[in-house]
């Protein structure tokens, strides 16, 4: 099933602006003082009368609401988002290559929510959470199937 989950930015740049970005897709909605802009040419483009609006950027260099020569950080991932975010591929580097696999994926999946949880202690909680979950399915597939950790099963 398909959730369209947005995160909502206000922004004061020259007036009032809603933002409004897909969790997943990254697509963007922008609104001017409660009014819908129309899309212009180009992705996260829009057209407030004559002037070119943009919604632009990547998580690791900021996303910015752009209004001619103006620019407001929207948001932005910090030295402290790269050092919770690679907590889950740290633990996984002890299962091998399926830990490996596994953790590149928390990793990303951390990366993802982080800029859509405002709280700090709260994204930190997360992707602790997270990387416990990759060690105990590590350590569940260890123990259900040693082989493919290189480890030889006991015969107890």
């Amino acid at each position: 099933m398909y959730y369209n989950y947005v995160v909502k930015y206000e922004i004061e740049l020259n007036g009032r602006f809603t933002a409004d970005i897909n969790f997943w897709s990254g697509k963007a909605n922008l609104s001017y003082e409660g009014m819908e802009l129309p899309e212009g040419e180009g992705k996260n483009t829009f057209m407030l009368g004559s002037e070119k609006c943009a919604v632009a950027g990547t998580l690791f260099s900021g996303v910015y609401l752009c209004r001619g020569d103006e620019k407001v950080l929207l948001t932005k991932l910090y030295w402290y988002d790269y050092v919770a975010g690679i907590i889950p591929f740290l633990i996984s580097l002890i299962g091998n290559i399926i830990g490996a696999v596994l953790g590149v994926a928390c990793f990303f999946v951390c990366y993802k929510i982080m800029p859509y949880i405002k709280n700090y202690a709260l994204r930190l909680a997360i992707c602790i959470l997270i990387a416990a979950a990759v060690f105990v399915v590590i350590m569940i597939l260890a123990m259900l199937f040693p082989s493919l950790f290189g480890l030889e099963a006991s015969n107890a």
